[in-house]
Parts: C-alpha cells; sequence; structure tokens
C-alpha cells in the first residue's frame, strides 16, 4: 500500500473524530483549521504515526490546539499591555485596585468573545481603528 492511499485511508477513517475533538475545545471555524493542520502533519510523518492512529492525531490536535491558545493569549497579553503604556502616559492617576480590577473584567470579558470579535474590538478599541477600517 501507497503512502497516498494509507493517508486515504486514515483521513476517511479519523477525519470525523479529530474534527469532532477539535470543535470541543474551539470554535467550528477554528476546529477545522486545526483538523487540517492535524493531517498536515499525518502526512508529513506518515511513517511515524502508530496503529491505532487516532490516539496519535488527537494528541496533534491537542498540541496544536495548546500552541494557538499559548499564542493568542501572549499576543493580547501585549496588546492589553501597549494598551496600558498608551493610556498611563496620559492619563491621571487614579485609584489602582479600580483600575486592577476593571482591567481583569475586561480581560475575562475579551476571553469569552469569539476571536472575530476580540480583533475587532481590539482594532476599535486599543489600536483606535474606525468601524470601517476595522472591518
Amino acid at each position: 500500500m501507497t503512502d497516498a492511499q494509507r493517508f486515504r485511508d486514515l483521513y476517511e477513517e479519523c477525519h470525523p473524530r479529530v474534527l469532532a475533538y477539535a470543535t470541543s475545545l474551539v470554535d467550528r471555524q477554528v476546529g477545522e483549521d486545526i483538523t487540517s493542520e492535524t493531517f498536515t502533519v499525518a502526512w508529513r510523518r506518515m511513517r511515524d504515526i502508530p496503529i491505532p492512529p487516532l490516539p496519535w492525531l488527537l494528541g496533534v490536535a491537542r498540541n496544536l490546539t495548546r500552541e494557538l491558545w499559548r499564542r493568542d493569549s501572549r499576543q493580547y497579553a501585549l496588546a492589553a499591555e501597549e494598551a496600558q503604556r498608551i493610556i498611563a502616559s496620559g492619563a491621571q492617576v487614579g485609584d489602582v485596585a479600580a483600575d486592577v480590577t476593571e482591567r481583569a473584567a475586561a480581560l475575562q470579558a475579551l476571553v469569552r468573545l469569539s476571536t472575530d470579535d476580540r480583533e475587532l474590538l481590539t482594532l476599535v478599541a486599543w489600536h483606535g481603528l474606525g468601524p470601517r477600517e476595522a472591518a
């Protein structure tokens, strides 16, 4: 059996379950991207895939999802720090406890938004784009 045929069989057998797993961790669109990346890794590493392949594929999907979360959290942490720096450079010193509480609440609310909504909000609120520019 060729690698192409083995991959085709692997894909047909495991794709629905890998997609279901990925979308249980993230939204549908990102889950589809994670699933595609998982099978890209599988294609490149066909000879390393154990039998049965599903646990290995789910591990790849999990690792890709965790890397996405780390990347997103670093990106938004940097954006929040930059926003705080900009605000602090021209703002009066207020109640530090209230500012920390407000910042924590805002960041928690931001995390609960979808990726698209979060990006739109940060483009408008933190980066000063107008609605048309952000769109």
